[in-house]
């Protein structure tokens, strides 16, 4: 009986075909395909040379009207010069005296020159070749025959009887480029013959030009590649834009051109307007162009002209879409014979082919079902496969070992959140290729999915052997792993190891040992290897089964809070219940009320920490306003998950719970979170806080002291409160360091500003150890138990303070000598010698510095019942201001108003120290 699969079955009996029909289908064909290629090629040439010519002609008519439109313009720009070299050579006949007095002739010629702008210079030259009078500071009297080129030109103006415009040359007193206009007045009356020389500024024109195409005024937009030339008949060239490098200028002018434009106009005198072709001088590249006269008769004009690669580019980026038409024509017209062709030509074998391919494609799919698609590494599949191969051959012969051992990269979320999931797959190739080093000739990497891989070990001797393998492994991972050139990243893994038969005789159950071993390396601190052992089941089961009774208990309904009074032992709230920490508890049918150990574990999970953490909320949320409608002035404490609390729907539940209880009191709700919980994205853990107290809630370092980042924390979250871990509290009386620890921790907190919360206070002599270091706060079971929200208000009403040590001393910075230094840097920066120290002059600067945390921290909570406290900020407020204002004036170069301001302030600062000691610590009797 055949048990392939149909499909192969039917490919397994190939058919024979009629091989003469198909020869000759395939020469019909081959004759058809050729008539259309040649027909197609034929019909596209004629339609892209129409295409080149229509491109052409449409650039030169718009080359003719720039250049036609420029020329008007030309021509009435040079006519106002012309009408102001004959308003002066006017005046000249009509006082011929001036010719006597150059000073004043200069003075009228300055008065001419402002009439019109961009007039370099304007001259009056005697008969005799003599400078009579210039705008400019010049030495007088100059003789102008003594440079030929400049006498040449004033002897054709006069021969001309009109004005002769250029060369361009330079003015040495202006040291610029100017484009010279000439016209002779001959003798009349007792006025004798001069000439009227009027000097353009060069950069005129190129404001000329860029302003005119800046307007449009009619001109046809042919790009940035368009340029302009202003000459004469002879070929001198008297202005060109884009301009000729400065080296070049010189040359440049000096000579007719015999570049296109200069043959053009030799070639076409007796032409108004003509288009022109080929080389330029100015730049040495082909370009088209259009010149036109100012007037029929003059023999100046403007031209016009784009770079012949222009029309070249722009002819190809219309035509590239018929283009691409074409060769998409001729490649299906092209695809389709070969198809046709390999088709006839492969229609004897169709059957046998169709019957290979099918056999290669199923054993494609079998590798490819035993393969990761991102690593090309043997996937779960084919571990399990040779899992259970081993396991087999075991059972058949004695002292076979081996050994699985799975890992898991630590935190490898970060990469795809910082990086990218395009980056963190780069990451995981190279990772494998790493991992792969490590390992022996017969050992396997896995990779089973996401971060996590296994390690297969089929030759094990003695368990030390599997140890160290699984070790180099580990040292591989921990190692940096380049992304690309430029980027390498440092993780580390934890692993766990399970080894044929001391931790299992059945693939599932290896598999499975080795990632409680995994799991436990993880939760013992992560970047380890550990073997697998029989108690790393019972936990495993443990976590299983308070993850089971969380689940329960939030589907069920049987959650409830209780909540521990937290009563105030120093400063102004000594003696009072100043607020409650909600409890999580389960109401089990059953058992009855079970306490967090019973399920803590759970409660970071990602399945359950945010719809625990949003039960948690509301809840506590609802019975604070409950307590606030019934007059009781409590602060109430909720813990939050870590996982929770950087998830991105924190915010939106943490809005959604305040925004549904509209009758809590600013700050009334304080978020807890474990000092000890993985908050390893502190920058947007400072975020998160930033924005929910935006909302009006405050924070709390929960446990505080049992994390490995505790001093981190403290500088990086923009906390209110810490809470002091029991560990610490419970035996200070009897244990040195713990009191160490506990007295440096009130210390630090009180120069920071935050609030201090001692927990498991189990009697009073502690607490009154605790009131004598300054500690805000306490709770534990020697103040009171968790208890139900109904029994809370009563517990605050019968709540007897007991009576408290005062504290020993209040700490404080050493605020006289920290001001003196900060008042040494500000006179410094009023100077110019240094820069304003920090948190001297921001708008939140005067809660940011020393004394200003130290007046609204701990000064605020031992000493702000006082009647004279609000001076002292009032006072400080003072000294802010007026630091800033000496800011302003050091900014503005005001340094003696700046140091006046310092001086004032200092003034201020050293009254308030004096107040300050004074105050805090009274001279004894």
């Amino acid at each position: 009986m055949d048990k392939r699969p149909p499909a192969l079955a039917q490919a397994a009996e190939p058919a024979a075909s009629d091989r003469g029909d198909l020869r000759r289908l395939g020469r019909m064909l081959r004759l058809g395909y050729g008539v259309v290629v040649v027909a197609v090629i034929i019909l596209f040439a004629i339609f892209a040379l129409r295409q080149w010519h229509a491109n052409r002609q449409d650039f030169e008519k718009n080359l003719e009207v720039n250049a036609n439109l420029m020329a008007r313009a030309m021509q009435g720009k040079l006519s106002q010069y012309i009408l102001l070299a004959d308003f002066v050579g006017e005046s000249l006949r009509h006082d011929p005296s001036l010719f006597a007095q150059p000073a004043v002739l200069s003075t009228r010629l300055a008065e001419a020159q402002r009439r019109l702008p961009d007039i370099a210079i304007i001259q009056v030259i005697g008969a005799d070749g003599l400078v009579l009078g210039t705008s400019l500071p010049e030495r007088p009297m100059r003789d102008l025959r003594d440079h030929p080129h400049i006498w040449a030109a004033l002897q054709q103006a006069r021969a001309q009887e009109q004005a002769v415009i250029g060369p361009i040359s330079t003015v040495t007193p202006l040291g610029r480029w100017v484009l010279p206009i000439r016209k002779a007045y001959p003798a009349q009356g007792k006025t004798p013959a001069f000439w009227v020389g009027i000097g353009l500024d060069r950069d005129a024109f190129d404001k000329f030009w860029s302003g005119m195409l800046t307007n449009q005024n009619g001109f046809q937009d042919l790009s940035g590649d368009q340029a302009f030339a202003f000459a004469r008949q002879d070929g001198y060239i008297l202005a060109i834009w884009p301009d000729v490098p400065q080296a070049r200028r010189k040359a440049f002018y000096a000579h007719p051109q015999h570049g296109a434009l200069g043959q053009s106009l030799q070639a076409h005198p007796e032409l108004a307007h003509s288009a022109f072709r080929g080389v330029v001088n100015s730049t040495g590249l082909s370009r088209i162009g259009y010149w036109s006269r100012l007037s029929d008769e003059s023999d100046m004009v403007v031209a016009t002209s784009l770079s012949a690669k222009k029309i070249e580019v722009a002819y190809w980026s219309k035509m590239w879409p018929a283009g691409v038409a074409f060769l998409m024509l001729m490649g299906v017209l092209t695809l389709s014979y070969v198809l046709v062709q390999q088709r006839l030509r492969a229609e004897g074998r169709a059957l046998q082919g169709r019957h290979e391919a099918l056999l290669a494609y199923n054993a494609q799919l079998r590798q490819l079902a035993e393969k990761d698609y991102l690593t090309d590494l043997p996937n779960r599949r084919h571990l399990m496969t040779r899992l259970a191969g081993l396991c087999d051959a075991g059972q058949s012969r004695d002292g076979l070992r081996f050994a699985v051992a799975t890992l898991d990269l630590d935190n490898f979320k970060q990469i795809n959140d910082s990086r990218g999931h395009a980056a963190g797959d780069q990451f995981l190739k190279a990772l494998s290729i790493r991992l792969q080093k490590g390992l022996r000739d017969d050992d396997l990497l896995v990779r089973l999915g996401g971060d996590e891989f296994a390690v297969l070990l089929p030759n094990v001797g003695q368990v030390q052997d599997a140890m160290a393998v699984c070790r180099r492994v580990l040292d591989r991972a921990r190692g940096a792993v380049e992304i690309n050139q430029h980027d390498a990243v440092h993780v580390t893994a934890s692993m766990g190891l399970a080894i044929y038969p001391d931790d299992g005789a059945d693939p599932e159950i290896l598999l499975r040992h080795a990632d409680q071993a995994m799991y436990a390396a993880k939760l013992s601190g992560k970047n380890k290897l550990l073997r697998f052992s029989a108690d790393m089941e019972q936990t495993a089961h443990a976590q299983q089964a308070a993850f089971d009774l969380l689940r329960e208990a939030l589907a069920e309904q049987w959650l409830v809070l209780h909540y521990q009074p937290v009563i105030g032992i120093s400063g102004v709230n000594a003696g009072r219940a100043h607020g409650v920490e909600a409890l999580l508890r389960i109401r089990h049918p059953q058992h009855g009320i079970l306490a967090a150990q019973n399920f803590f574990s759970a409660l970071d999970t990602p399945q359950l920490a945010r719809p625990v953490g949003c039960w948690v909320l509301q809840h506590a949320l609802d019975q604070a306003q409950v307590w606030n409608t019934q007059g009781l002035d409590i602060q109430v404490m909720v813990n939050i998950s870590a996982l929770h609390f950087l998830d991105t729907a924190w915010l939106d539940d943490l809005g959604d719970a305040i925004t549904a209880h509209p009758l809590l009191r600013p700050g009334q709700i304080k978020i807890e979170l474990t000092e000890s919980a993985a908050l390893h994205d502190l920058a947007l853990a400072a975020e998160v806080m930033q924005a929910s107290m935006a909302m009006g809630v405050r924070f709390a370092l929960d446990d505080f002291g049992q994390g490995e980042t505790t001093l981190r924390y403290l500088q990086l979250l923009p906390v209110h409160t810490i809470k002091i871990d029991r560990a610490f509290v419970r035996d200070m009386i009897d244990d040195p360091r713990d009191y160490a620890i506990v007295a440096g921790l009130l210390h630090a907190a009180a120069l920071m500003g935050l609030a201090t919360v001692a927990e498991g206070v189990e009697d009073l002599d502690t607490l009154n150890l605790l009131a004598s270091l300054g500690c805000a706060y306490a709770q534990g079971y020697g103040i009171a138990r968790p208890m139900p929200a109904h029994d809370v208000e009563a517990w605050v009403q019968g709540w007897t303070p007991p009576q408290l040590l005062p504290p020993v001393a209040s700490a404080r910075p050493n605020l006289p000598e920290i001001q003196r230094q900060r008042f040494r840097r500000l006179y410094a920066a009023t100077e110019g010698k240094g820069s304003f120290p920090r948190h001297a002059t921001e708008v939140d600067a005067e809660s940011k510095c020393h004394l200003g945390t130290w007046l609204k921290g701990s000064g605020q909570f031992f000493h702000g019942h006082n009647a004279r406290y609000p001076d002292f900020n009032r006072r400080h407020s003072q000294i802010h201001d007026l630091v800033s204002r000496a800011k302003r004036a050091t900014d503005a170069g005001n340094r003696e108003e700046a140091r006046r301001l310092v001086q004032e302030a200092e003034r201020i600062n050293n009254a308030l120290m004096a107040d300050l000691e004074q105050f805090i610590s009274p001279p004894r009797a």
